[in-house]
C-alpha cells in the first residue's frame, strides 16, 4: 500500500516550484505525490556482475562488467544488446552516455529480449552497480531485540535489551530456537553458540524472517551480544606478524573491498582496532566468515574468533541520523531493574519527573547527567556519565532513592584544572590537579579542605574515596567556605568530567560571521583562518580535544599564534605536534582564551586591508567587540 514519506523528488520539481508558494497556496515541495510500493534489492556484497549478448536468449558475443562503466561506446559506435543476464547487483543501465536519461533498473536473472527490460533500442552507452553501504546503526543507545520462535516472525517471541549468553537457558520464555529477529535499536553481534563464541553475524537495525538473512551457517543462534561503544572516527591497523611484530602493516580509515588493493596481503595475525567498531572478512567484497572487531588489541586469529589467518576485506560500522557531527545528550529512564517496565526518554532538563514513575534503572546517551532526589535540582546529586545503570545501586542510590528532576552536565571548552585550600579563602596549603584521584589520602594528601577554586573543566567532588558518598558537580567557580558549602571539611576523591568530541560552528557576534578555512590545507604546512559567511568551499567545522581548537578537514593541526604574540598577531592552522602546545579556553562570556599567551584573546583584523578578514589575537578589551564568540554546537 502506499507510504506516507516526505517528497523524495522535491529538489527536481518544475521551475514553478521553486518559489516559496507553489499552485493552490501549498508551501514548495508539499504537492501531492504516491509511490505505490517499494522493495529491498541489494541485499549482500557480492560483487556486481552482468553480461551482454549480441543476440537474443544469451546467444551470440559476450561482453562481461562488473564495475561502472561511464562511456561504452567504442569509435563513436553504441554498445548494442539483444539480451542480458544479471548475475548479481542491480545495474541501472543507459541509453546515453554518462548516465543522462532514464536508466533502466535490472535486478538479478535473465533477459532473453529488449522487451524484457522495456526497450526499443538495444543501444547501451553507460551502466551503473548499486553496491551495499558500510553497515550502519541509527539507535546505538536504545537496544531492542524481538526474538521469535519461528521463522516470518512466528510463534512465541520475547524482547531483549541486553547481552544473553545462553538463550536456551532463560528462564523465560525459554525458546528452543530462534526463527526470526527484529533488531529494533542497537547494534549486536549473533553468536552460534554460547558464551559468544562460534560462527558471528552482524545484526544491524531491521528484520531477519529466517536464519538465512543473517547470514547463518545453520539455524543455530545461542548468544547475543550488544555493540557498546563510540562508532565515530573508525581507525584500525591490520599487521600480518603476530603480536604486532615488524613487518607488512596497513592503517584503515575506511572501507577496503580488497587488501591487496592497498599493497597488503591477504594474512593478518593481529589487529589494533584504534577506534570505532569494524567488521573483518575471510574473503575480498566483505565476504566469508565475518569477525567484529570493537576498539582494543587482538594479538592472535584466536582472539577475533577465528581458525585461520585469512583477512581480506574490512569495512567501519557507521552512525547515521543521528550522525557523527550531531551532538545529542539523551537519558533513557525506565521503572524496573535491568531495563524493564516502563521508560521515559528527556533530551532537556526535567524539573519534575511525573508523581507515578520512580526510575530503577537507566540508560545515558551522549554527554553526562546529574540526577537529584528533589524536585526543582534540590537533594542530593548523582552523577552519570554515558553507559548503562541496571539498578539503583548502579547509578550510586540507596534503594530507597527516588529520583525526582534532572539536569544535563553543560558543555565546557577547557582543560580540567583544580585547586584545592586548606583555609578559606584559597589560603593555606594548595593542592593543584588535573585528572582524577580516586583517594586523596592514598595519593599522600591531606584530604582537609575549606576552599576550592574550579579553574577548567568540570569536576565531581566526593564525600569519600573511590567516589563513593555524596557527591556535588562543579564548574569554573571559586567556593571561599566549603564548610559552609556542603557541610564537610574534607573531599574523599574527586574526577574531571570527560566530555566526548563536540562538532560546533564558532561565530563572531558582532559580525555573524563564522571562523572558517577556506583552503585545502590537506597539503600544505599551515592554513589561513578568517570569518566568513558559511559556504561549501570553506570548513567552519570544528571540535575541541585536549585543549586543542581543530577544524574537522584538518585533524593533525591545531588553532596556533605565529610568529611574535604580541597585539595583532595571527591565528592559523599548524601542525599540533609544534612545541609547546598552543591550548585554548572558552570562558561564560564567549572569549577565546589563549592558555598560552596570558591575556590573549581571539579576535578579527578587521580595518581595510586585504586580511581584514584574518583570525588574530589582542589583548582583552572591552572597545574591541569582535572578541566575543558564540559557540554553535551541531
Amino acid at each position: 500500500g502506499d507510504v506516507e514519506i516526505d517528497n523524495p523528488w522535491t529538489a527536481y520539481g518544475d521551475i514553478g516550484d521553486i518559489g516559496d508558494n507553489g499552485d493552490n497556496g501549498r508551501p514548495r515541495g508539499s504537492r501531492p505525490f504516491r509511490i505505490g510500493s517499494f522493495k529491498r534489492v541489494v541485499r549482500d556484497y557480492r560483487t556486481p556482475e552482468i553480461s551482454l549478448f549480441a543476440e537474443e536468449n544469451g546467444e551470440g558475443a559476450r561482453l562481461r562488467f562488473s564495475g561502472s562503466a561511464e562511456d561504452t561506446r567504442s569509435r563513436g559506435q553504441a554498445l548494442a544488446a539483444a539480451s542480458i543476464i544479471v548475475h548479481s547487483g542491480l545495474w541501472l543501465v543507459y541509453s546515453k552516455p554518462f548516465f543522462d536519461d532514464d536508466p533502466y533498473v535490472l535486478e538479478p536473472g535473465g533477459y532473453p529480449n529488449l522487451k524484457a527490460w522495456g526497450a526499443k533500442d538495444p543501444s547501451i552507452c553507460s551502466m551503473h552497480p548499486i553496491r551495499l553501504g558500510c553497515p550502519v546503526v541509527e539507535r546505538p543507545g536504545e537496544p531492542q531485540v524481538l526474538i521469535y520462535e519461528a521463522a516470518a516472525f512466528q510463534g512465541r517471541s520475547f524482547t531483549i535489551s541486553r547481552d544473553i549468553y545462553d538463550l536456551k537457558r532463560l528462564p523465560e520464555p525459554g525458546l528452543p530456537t530462534v526463527g526470526s529477529l527484529r533488531v529494533l535499536g542497537g547494534c549486536w553481534v549473533g553468536y552460534e553458540k554460547e558464551g559468544f563464541r562460534g560462527h558471528q553475524y552482524l545484526l544491524e537495525e531491521g528484520e531477519y524472517q529466517d536464519w538465512r538473512q543473517w547470514g547463518g551457517y545453520s539455524k543455530e543462534l545461542v548468544s547475543l551480544r550488544l555493540i557498546r561503544t563510540d562508532f565515530s572516527d573508525p581507525a584500525l591497523v591490520l599487521f600480518e606478524a603476530m603480536d604486532f611484530e615488524e613487518g607488512p602493516s596497513v592503517e584503515l580509515s575506511e572501507a577496503l573491498p580488497d587488501t591487496q588493493l592497498a599493497g597488503y596481503g591477504t594474512v593478518t595475525q593481529s589487529i589494533h582496532v584504534l577506534s570505532g567498531v569494524w567488521v573483518a572478512y575471510e574473503g575480498p567484497n566483505y565476504s566469508g566468515e565475518q569477525y567484529i572487531l570493537e576498539k582494543g588489541v587482538y594479538r592472535n586469529c584466536e582472539d577475533w574468533g577465528a581458525t585461520d589467518c585469512h583477512i581480506a576485506s574490512a569495512q567501519p560500522i557507521l552512525q547515521v541520523r543521528e550522525h557523527n557531527l550531531h551532538f545529542v545528550s539523551k537519558i533513557l529512564l525506565f521503572s524496573e531493574p535491568d531495563f524493564l517496565g516502563d521508560h521515559v526518554a528527556f533530551e532537556e532538563d526535567q524539573e519534575a519527573l511525573p508523581e507515578a514513575f520512580i526510575p530503577r534503572s537507566c540508560r545515558v546517551r551522549g554527554g553526562s547527567w546529574i540526577l537529584f532526589d528533589g524536585q526543582q535540582f534540590a537533594g542530593e546529586q548523582h552523577v552519570l556519565s554515558e553507559g548503562e545503570y541496571p539498578t539503583l545501586s548502579a547509578m550510586g542510590c540507596l534503594c530507597s532513592t527516588a529520583i525526582r528532576s534532572l539536569k544535563k552536565v553543560p558543555l565546557f571548552f577547557s582543560e580540567p584544572s583544580i585547586f584545592l585550600h586548606g583555609l578559606e579563602c584559597f589560603e593555606g596549603k594548595e593542592i593543584e590537579l588535573n585528572s582524577e584521584v580516586r583517594s586523596l589520602q592514598a595519593e599522600g594528601f591531606n584530604n582537609h579542605v575549606l576552599s576550592v577554586r574550579v579553574k577548567g573543566g568540570i569536576w565531581v567532588l566526593c564525600e569519600h574515596g573511590d567516589f563513593r558518598g555524596r557527591q556535588w558537580l562543579l564548574d569554573c567557580t571559586e567556593i571561599t567556605n566549603w564548610l559552609t558549602y556542603s557541610g564537610l571539611q574534607h573531599v574523599g576523591s574527586l574526577y574531571p568530567i570527560r566530555q566526548r568530541r563536540i562538532y560546533f560552528r564558532i561565530r563572531s557576534r558582532k559580525l555573524e560571521l563564522f571562523l572558517s578555512v577556506p583552503d585545502d590545507v590537506e597539503e600544505m604546512k599551515a592554513g589561513r583562518v578568517v570569518v566568513s559567511s558559511l559556504s561549501e568551499q570553506s570548513s567552519s567545522v570544528w571540535y575541541y580535544e585536549d585543549g586543542l581548537i581543530k577544524n574537522q578537514v584538518a585533524p593533525t593541526m591545531s588553532l596556533q599564534v605565529i610568529g611574535p604574540a604580541g597585539k595583532g598577531a595571527k591565528a592559523v592552522l599548524w601542525s599540533e605536534t609544534r612545541l609547546p602546545r598552543q591550548t585554548w579556553s572558552v570562558d561564560s562570556q564567549g572569549r577565546i582564551r589563549s592558555q598560552m599567551f596570558e591575556d590573549m584573546i581571539l579576535d578579527v583584523k578587521g580595518g581595510r586591508s586585504y586580511d581584514q578578514d584574518h583570525a588574530i589575537v589582542w589583548d582583552m578589551a572591552d572597545e574591541r567587540p569582535t572578541q566575543t564568540w558564540d559557540i554553535q554546537v551541531l
